[in-house]
């Protein structure tokens, strides 16, 4: 039986009495990959979901189809092209934001969430750049608001910082953030291609997209580091203030150094508490130690490491992009978002906090670290003591030098290994090297991870 619904105030807990069932409605509001995989789990699991729910939970509309083919879609499920109406629908109790972007898509949430709607949404940019607005609205509105698709996708990493890890007092967490750039430099570590080769076969394989930017230069990465910092840490972190770094410089010749220092190469994107309070965050390529378990996540899978003082090192890994993968995430906070209307649940924050402390980011170039310092030179004598000198003169001292035999006198790569110093001296030296006459190309800078 179908409760009356004209009586409830949007937004309003569900009232559930003996074993009467309601349906609980959503609608999506954008219909791309995610929007329309999310709509796809949804209908072949619905009965499923059913028994775990007690109730039925129903697809109303779909909005902005971007001229998708719907023709699957069950005719009980309306198109429209207008958001407003989605929000404004007293039928629809929650509202699934998928459109991407923060302009629209902020437009699109907010209203919800004052119209007093329950709001889910896997917009990374958006939780990066809004989350505590969002987050504070929601519960002004006495709304739930669910993020978990943001991050790893199918992977239920948010959940696991926010409720199982709640307990815990966080001092780092580091992570493979990114499918597309895992999938490159692994495809590169162990086919031994280019980055070009790799990168052409990751946009075929649909793991990344034809301008591959957003991904390869790390500002996907950035967005989801973002969110994970002000989870675990409580400091309402600023996009803007974290240095991003990609992997468009590393060449197979570094793959090849790495695995002679026992290392690998991935892109990190990381966060740790420093002991005045600040936090160091950073999305860079990094040497990972071949024993550290975020070196054995391969391919598009992610995988993140969360650092604590009590509970020590938490290790997770999974999916953490595509149209169903991330479908799973969205729908899993709607089954969430309907268990609490039916049982009349507050509101949580989704972010983990109700109050906030201003982020205090600590500058990238006081962070202590060793560094692999790749050079590509025109052969000729003298060469490694200009290179030395520069060194000498920043208070960088050599660990040791490598260099592969056979290699043409005219591009002719070879590394240093620097000990430990604060990166700005480094960074400086780098800078002063790059102006050599011999140089063939610029230098290539990566720190040492110092994993746990």
């Amino acid at each position: 039986m179908t409760a009356n619904r004209t009586s409830r105030p949007t937004g309003a807990p569900v009232q559930v009495r003996g074993t009467r069932r309601r349906a609980i409605r959503l609608a999506i509001v954008g219909f791309g990959t995610v929007g329309s995989g999310t709509a796809k789990v949804l209908l072949e699991h619905q009965g499923e979901v059913e028994r775990r729910l007690g109730c039925r939970l129903e697809l109303k509309a779909v909005c902005d189809v971007m001229k998708k083919d719907v023709s699957w879609l069950p005719r009980t499920v309306s198109v429209i092209s207008d958001w407003k109406k989605v929000v404004a629908d007293p039928e629809i109790d929650v509202v699934v934001e998928l459109i991407g972007g923060t302009t629209h898509a902020r437009e699109v949430a907010l209203a919800g969430l004052d119209a007093g709607k329950h709001l889910v949404t896997a917009n990374k940019h958006l939780v990066a750049e809004y989350g505590v607005e969002l987050a504070e609205r929601a519960r002004a509105a006495g709304v739930h608001l669910g993020i978990e698709a943001c991050v790893m996708g199918g992977t239920p990493l948010l959940h696991a910082v926010r409720e199982g890890l709640a307990g815990e007092h966080f001092t780092a967490v580091y992570g493979i953030l990114n499918g597309t750039t895992n999938y490159i430099l692994t495809e590169m570590e162990r086919r031994g291609c280019s980055f070009r080769e790799a990168l052409a076969e990751a946009q075929e394989k649909g793991y990344a997209e034809r301008d591959p930017t957003f991904d390869v230069e790390g500002y996907d990465a950035r967005y989801k580091i973002t969110i994970l910092a002000m989870m675990c840490f409580g400091q309402a972190v600023r996009v803007e203030s974290i240095p991003v770094a990609g992997i468009t410089h590393i060449e197979q010749v570094d793959i090849a150094y790495a695995r002679r220092l026992n290392h690998t190469i991935r892109l990190i994107a990381g966060a740790r508490r420093r002991k005045n309070g600040s936090l160091e965050i950073f999305v860079r390529p990094m040497m990972i130690p071949q024993a550290s378990p975020l070196a054995n996540v391969m391919g598009s899978i992610n995988g993140v490491l969360l650092v604590g003082n009590k509970g020590g090192n938490t290790t997770m890994t999974g999916r953490g992009a595509g149209g169903e993968p991330t479908g799973v995430a969205v729908l899993s906070d709607v089954v969430e978002i309907a268990r609490s209307i039916l049982a009349g649940s507050a509101t949580t924050s989704p972010l983990g906090y109700t109050r906030w402390q201003k982020a205090k980011t600590a500058p990238p170039g006081e962070n202590l670290l060793s560094a692999y310092l790749r050079l590509v030179v025109r052969d000729r004598p003298g060469i490694l003591a200009r290179v030395c000198a520069i060194l000498a003169r920043n208070g960088i001292n050599i660990d040791s030098v490598l260099q592969e035999p056979a290699m043409p006198k005219k591009h002719l790569p070879f590394v240093m290994v620097l000990e430990p110093i604060q990166e700005k001296y480094v960074a400086r030296a780098v800078e002063q090297i790059a102006r050599l006459p011999f140089l063939a190309q610029a230098p290539l800078m990566m720190p040492f991870a110092d994993l746990p």
